[in-house]
């Protein structure tokens, strides 16, 4: 009883967000469908696809458990999962194969046309996806220059006197919320897939680079920014820390980028090679590594030196599995690795190789061809973002630094105005004044220019700041979100934003000191 509790909670865990699982239940269903082109029992087939390192596994992994321990019929199994499920399209699928299997229909032709079923359906919600994310990427734009306009206002009508200056304070949160409702948007409606193939044992010094750059630099940006920033008034201060930040992390954010399109390649090209090397074991009836031996890796672009070295590997008799664990590592492509299990394991397991390589190519192509739309959506956004923040950046220093030199001067003008307290004078005491007039008292004198006030600009100027920081951080985020791939590559666009950040608050309040000293 308590076997079952537990797995009944283990599927709860399944997300009812069809965006996030479909990747998943897509490879989940291809590689079944692969593994039945042999002559595998149906336990064989459900035990192999629930140790896919995937969230739609455990569902299967349930399955196993209430038929191999409990004694369930698969129909009764697969109705028990399907009651645990959240997610509608898996519970559909769930049902279904229950409905398929007491019927009799063939199991083979059924999970074929599930996988098919499934494919057509990815691919529809992965459109739709790129085209909602294509809508809220121009929302993201619009609702930046609407905020930023509104802290504008908010800057001039503390100048004249409309607005306490801690209004200001209001409108910097009320931005900071507006701009973090964009990037979760963005951030919901990006189709869900994965590019990097985590692993906890790295083969090659690839793979560590990353972590290492980070650790070796960006402590070195804080520390210098914590030392030089305090030695500086707010905006030259906050310019030092930007800077130092940001290009502190500039060694990560490149590596992340350049490791992006790395996979993105292989990923591009895996296709090819997975057809190339099904068809030639197919059509001689041979091994997977006689295969390979076979063709012409210098056809296969950045794969081949990947390639090679399997083919090293698998020549000095070292295990199977290790040599291609090994290959999917040293790629860190995920699809790589899911493709690359559904070949080997349905090749080995009684699949035709030929039919198992076109099985997995056509997965491999679909996920890359649905990837092409979104990255066309997410590079736009992405070059869009950074000439953005710097303008929107521009017009805040640019506008507080009009309004601090205003107010400035509008502070020595009061202190020259006749009853400031700098200038006194007397009326004569054989001075008639006319009934009906009233001559104003000497700290009446400068009162007309009182709608115009000298505020304390300090709290204002940290509050841009701080304004100026969270749209670096959204302008960071938003574009990774869009684009996916590499959680480093919120770093890079990260370095990228604190440079111009830092740039803008340094150059900005030199300009306009120029500006109006003329």
């Amino acid at each position: 009883m308590s076997s079952t509790t537990s797995s009944h909670r283990r599927t709860d865990k399944v997300t009812s967000d069809d965006r996030l699982i479909g990747f998943d239940l897509l490879s989940n269903l291809t590689h079944m469908a692969v593994l039945t082109l042999g002559t595998l029992p149906r336990s064989q087939v459900m035990d192999s696809v629930a140790k896919l390192n995937l969230k739609t596994a455990v569902v299967f992994e349930d399955i196993q458990l209430l038929t191999q321990r409990l004694g369930y019929e698969y129909t009764r199994a697969f109705q028990l999962v399907s009651e645990k499920v959240q997610s509608a399209s898996l519970k559909s699928m769930l049902l279904r194969f229950a409905a398929a299997i007491s019927s009799g229909e063939s199991e083979r032709e059924f999970v074929a046309q599930e996988a098919a079923t499934e494919g057509e359906r990815y691919a529809n919600e992965y459109d739709r996806g790129v085209e909602n994310l294509r809508k809220w990427t121009d929302a993201y734009a619009a609702i930046l220059i609407s905020v930023t306009l509104i802290m504008v206002v908010s800057l001039v009508s503390t100048l004249i006197g409309s607005l306490n200056q801690y209004f200001v304070i209001l409108m910097a949160f009320g931005f900071f919320f507006m701009t973090s409702i964009g990037v979760f948007i963005i951030s919901k409606v990006a189709p869900g897939d994965e590019l990097m193939y985590h692993t906890t044992r790295p083969i090659t010094d690839k793979r560590p680079i990353g972590k290492l750059l980070l650790v070796g630099f960006a402590p070195l940006g804080v520390i210098v920014a914590i030392l030089l920033a305090p030695q500086f008034s707010l905006l030259p201060g906050a310019s030092i820390a930007f800077l130092s930040i940001g290009f502190s992390l500039f060694p990560v954010g490149y590596w992340a980028w350049k490791e992006n399109a790395r996979v993105q390649t292989l990923d591009n090209e895996l296709h090819t090679f997975i057809r190339s090397v099904g068809n030639v074991a197919g059509a001689s009836g041979i091994t997977l590594h006689e295969a390979l031996n076979r063709i012409d890796t210098k056809s296969m672009g950045s794969l081949q030196v990947y390639i090679d070295r399997l083919k090293i590997r698998l020549g000095a008799r070292l295990p199977t599995k290790d040599c291609w664990e090994a290959f999917r590592e040293e790629t860190g492509s995920e699809l790589v690795s899911r493709a690359t299990h559904m070949l080997v394991e349905g090749s080995e397991l009684g699949g035709q190789s030929d039919r198992v390589g076109n099985i997995c190519s056509a997965y491999a192509l679909n996920v890359t061809q649905l990837r092409a739309k979104r990255a066309l959506t997410a590079s736009t956004f992405s070059f869009l973002t950074m000439p953005m923040h710097a303008t929107m950046s521009f017009i805040l220093v640019f506008v507080l630094e009009i309004v601090s030199s205003f107010s400035a001067r509008l502070a020595d003008a009061s202190s020259n105005i006749p009853g400031s307290g700098s200038t006194q004078f007397t009326l004569s005491d054989n001075l008639r004044v006319p009934p009906g007039i009233t001559l104003p008292t000497p700290g009446d004198m400068g009162a007309g220019l009182d709608i115009f006030g000298a505020p304390d600009m300090t709290i204002v100027t940290i509050m841009i700041v701080f304004t100026v920081g969270a749209l670096t951080v959204a302008n960071a985020l938003a574009p990774k979100f869009a684009a996916g791939g590499s959680n480093l590559l919120i770093l890079s666009y990260f370095s990228i934003m604190s440079v111009v950040s830092g740039f803008v608050l340094g150059v900005v309040p030199f300009v306009t000191g120029m500006i109006f000293a003329v």
